[in-house]
C-alpha cells in the first residue's frame, strides 16, 4: 500500500494491524515490524506503532506516514 496524504488511518488499521511488514521509509530504507496499532490523537499526526517482538500488547515506536513511502506484508 502506498502511503498518501489521502491515505486513511483506519485503512492502514485493517491493512496491517497485529502483522509483520515491510515498512519502505521515503529515504528508501526497508525495515521489517511487527504493527501493533496506528494512533492520529496522541500527537497530531498519523502513525503506525510497532515492535520488532511481535507481541499484540506492545509498541516500542512510532513512525509518521510522512516518513512512509509504502507498506507490505512480510512473507
Amino acid at each position: 500500500m502506498k502511503i498518501k496524504k489521502e491515505t486513511n488511518l483506519w485503512d492502514v488499521m485493517d491493512a496491517f494491524n497485529c502483522k509483520w511488514c515491510i515498512v519502505t521509509l521515503k529515504n528508501g530504507k526497508k525495515v521489517k515490524l511487527y504493527i501493533v496499532d496506528v494512533d492520529y490523537e496522541t500527537f497530531g499526526y498519523d502513525m503506525i506503532i510497532y515492535n520488532y517482538t511481535g507481541s499484540n500488547s506492545y509498541g516500542v515506536d512510532d513512525i509518521p506516514f510522512s516518513k512512509i513511502e509504502s507498506i507490505e506484508l512480510a512473507e
